[in-house]
């Protein structure tokens, strides 16, 4: 955890809007770039969120409290999340929620729509005053309205965490006040002090919650009906890595196995467990590897992951959005850490392989570090480390422990 309130974090804020703002100390052409974006964002949104208001404005029961959240980022963004916003639902347990999500299909991995849970439509803009609270989640949390009135009236025992919540908001304006600039940065600051990426959402939003904690999905989300797929268990998934949002061209993404090495560890795989099934899993921009039993890349909905997931006695993966997922299965993964660093993502249920051969680099020169590494090697360093034979020695030792009868 981080003391938030020492002198040594204030110092190191400091630094990190000293760095922003260093070039525009002697360049109004820098300064003017800056107000320039600032003033971007406040037209751009603002005549959005009119837009929305005049064309999607939702009729609200004036007895309930409506919570809207948006979700950023990806299905792993998500799921991490989801711990703040359990926290959230129990001290609002009486409140309607809105799930706003970038990812087409993350909320309806994670929540049954019912009367109290409201998936929003991709696409569709919420209207942000239409609700009595709206925030933003990712790295950081940002509240961007309040019904103050209204949450006074119905949600009075809340009251003390929000005014907590918006006083730390205060405190860290610099980063809030364009966090899709400055969520990078407040990551960055988390990497270097050696902690989850939940933490920043822990201390912004006040809610009291462990950045480890695991669960079990709705049992309609885990009991879906993925019988046509033919899988006969024991079986355990592996997954390239390489998410629906990855546009690299013909390069491989530097937190992602080579397929060379991935199929060199199916093959020594199926070679001491030939009774295990090994699934792949993946969008269609995932390459397809020789030697598994069952070949599921770009055949399934996203609907049906969590219980492709939930029956596997193991899944490997590089740092990615399903290993985020397993998070709220029985299903622990193998991760193969490359460029990410494990103590902003790694989950204490999960098997964390990395090595720490050059630090970690992600979020530096933008979206380039999924592809270019700044120190130019062609292959992640950390990622090279994992050979298919370790790899291999990790899996059978767990599959050894947590299932002895399959693997005798």
């Amino acid at each position: 955890m981080i003391d938030w309130s020492s002198p040594k974090i204030r110092l190191a804020f400091e630094e990190i809007r000293s760095y922003c703002e260093m070039y525009g100390r002697g360049s109004r052409v820098v300064r003017w770039a800056y107000a320039y974006r600032r003033l971007r964002n406040r037209v751009y949104y603002g005549l959005q969120q009119q837009l929305a208001g005049c064309l999607r404005r939702p009729h609200l029961d004036k007895q309930q409290l409506h919570i809207l959240l948006h979700l950023r980022g990806g299905l792993g963004d998500c799921a991490a999340l989801w711990v703040g916003v359990r926290a959230l639902r129990k001290q609002l347990p009486q409140a309607v929620f809105y799930y706003y999500t970038d990812s087409p299909y993350a909320a309806r991995l994670l929540v049954m729509p019912d009367a109290q849970n409201i998936i929003l439509p991709l696409g569709r803009i919420p209207y942000r005053r239409a609700y009595d609270m709206a925030c933003e989640w990712c790295i950081s949390f940002k509240t961007v309205y309040i019904n103050r009135g209204r949450m006074e009236k119905l949600a009075p025992k809340f009251m003390p965490v929000l005014e907590k919540s918006l006083a730390r908001q205060k405190e860290l304006e610099f980063f809030l006040c364009d966090n899709y600039l400055l969520d990078d940065a407040l990551g960055r600051f988390l990497y270097h002090h050696k902690v989850s990426r939940l933490e920043a959402v822990r201390y912004l939003s006040a809610l009291d919650f462990d950045v480890q904690e695991t669960g079990l999905l709705p049992q309609p989300i885990l009991q879906k009906d993925i019988s046509k797929y033919g899988l006969k268990p024991p079986y355990i998934t592996v997954h390239s890595g390489i998410n629906t949002t990855f546009n690299c061209g013909t390069k491989t993404p530097l937190k992602c196995w080579s397929q060379n090495n991935w199929e060199q560890f199916i093959f020594l795989f199926k070679k001491q467990f030939p009774n295990i099934q090994v699934v792949q899993m993946g969008g269609k921009n995932s390459p397809h590897f020789t030697g598994v039993d069952v070949d599921l890349v770009g055949k399934t909905t996203g609907e049906e992951i969590p219980a492709l997931l939930n029956g596997a006695c193991l899944h490997i993966d590089g740092e990615s959005g399903l290993v985020q997922l397993t998070r709220w299965l029985k299903t622990k993964a193998v991760v193969l850490f490359g460029p990410t660093a494990p103590c902003l993502f790694a989950l204490s249920k999960n098997i964390n392989v990395s090595a720490d051969r050059c630090g970690y680099c992600m979020w530096l020169h933008g979206a380039q570090w999924h592809t270019d590494c700044p120190l130019g090697h062609k292959i992640c360093q950390n990622m090279a480390v994992h050979t298919p034979q370790r790899v291999l020695e990790i899996v059978a030792k767990e599959l050894k422990h947590e299932f002895p009868v399959f693997t005798k």
